[in-house]
């Protein structure tokens, strides 16, 4: 039986006891040293894919950019108070922007479908903030509740629901007007984030050989060009549905410098390019697809005022 000690322990006895059960070869904790080896050579590996890396560091460095003129510029030309839309919107559009970097930053340590299966939760915020700027919906319905009523648990996971359903339909479904070819495509490409999501389905297939006895089972990470092309596609899609949006921190009278307009309309060029050579060079047809979406349902330009 495991023994368990109802002792009360010191943080060195506890730290002590721990560098015990993980010392190897009289280096303490040192099989975990070759889990960081591991990260750090598939992040050697990443660091070859110059062009994806040049777009999302464009990304952040045109976001990053956007947030300190209006910490700074914009904020000093404000007049009157923000509408209450417009202070929902700009956490969710900065909480984005981290999310996705959150989720670069663990693909490019190794665990790529992990990285893919956290998209899926910023897809559909920056889905539903869309939705909303245009008024398909509302914010507060988005969170499912209503500022005058009583604040009710049951009904706001309903409402929630009901209005993630309708905007789906609205956004990417049947009364989205996109082509048929398209809604197709989008909805074969939402498909593989549920296999991931729901079942680690994808992670599943490079165990494969180790359940056929051909090899050992994979416990570190090692990069696999497959995996990591998945993780860039998508990602490079929810990044430029973010761009799309960032032109909306522009209030009516304050809106951002010229230079800054053409640095985004360079940014929105690149992600059309990158998307669309899914299509042109690759033959897919959800490069197309993913255009079509993007344009159509973040209909917005680098001069693109918020509405609300």
């Amino acid at each position: 039986m495991a023994h368990h000690t109802e002792e009360i322990v010191s943080p060195a006895e506890f730290e002590k006891r721990l560098k015990g059960i993980s010392t190897y070869q009289g280096t303490p904790y040192s099989r975990v040293h070759s889990l960081f080896e591991a990260e750090m050579e598939h992040s050697q590996q990443v660091m070859n894919l110059h062009g994806y890396l040049a777009l999302s560091d464009a990304f952040k460095c045109v976001f990053l950019e956007t947030i300190e003129l209006l910490n700074t510029a914009c904020w000093s030309k404000l007049t009157s108070p923000l509408s209450e839309n417009y202070a929902i919107f700009i956490p969710r559009l900065s909480h984005s922007f981290l999310s996705l970097c959150g989720a670069e930053r663990a693909a490019i340590l190794g665990y790529p479908l992990l990285a893919y299966t956290s998209l899926r939760n910023i897809f559909d915020n920056v889905v539903l903030t869309s939705a909303a700027v245009q008024k398909f919906t509302d914010f507060y319905a988005i969170e499912g509740i209503d500022p005058k009523q009583p604040i009710d648990p049951k009904k706001i996971l309903r409402v929630r629901k009901n209005t993630e359903f309708g905007v789906r339909e609205i956004m990417t479904g049947k009364r989205s007007g996109l082509s048929n070819v398209c809604i197709d495509e989008l909805a074969k490409w939402d498909a593989l984030f549920d296999y991931e999501t729901h079942g680690a389905r994808l992670s599943l297939i490079s165990t494969k050989d180790w359940m056929t006895g051909k090899a050992p089972l994979p416990a570190l990470p090692r990069y696999r060009k497959q995996e990591f092309a998945l993780f860039v596609n998508r990602y490079c899609e929810v990044e430029w549905m973010v761009t799309r949006l960032l032109p909306l921190v522009q209030l009516p009278g304050i809106p951002l410098p010229a230079e800054w307009i053409e640095k985004w309309d360079v940014l929105d060029d690149s992600f059309y390019l990158t998307v669309n050579s899914l299509t042109e060079e690759g033959g897919k047809q959800i490069g197309a697809a993913i255009v079509e979406f993007v344009r159509t349902k973040f209909p917005f330009s680098g001069k693109s005022l918020f509405p609300l």
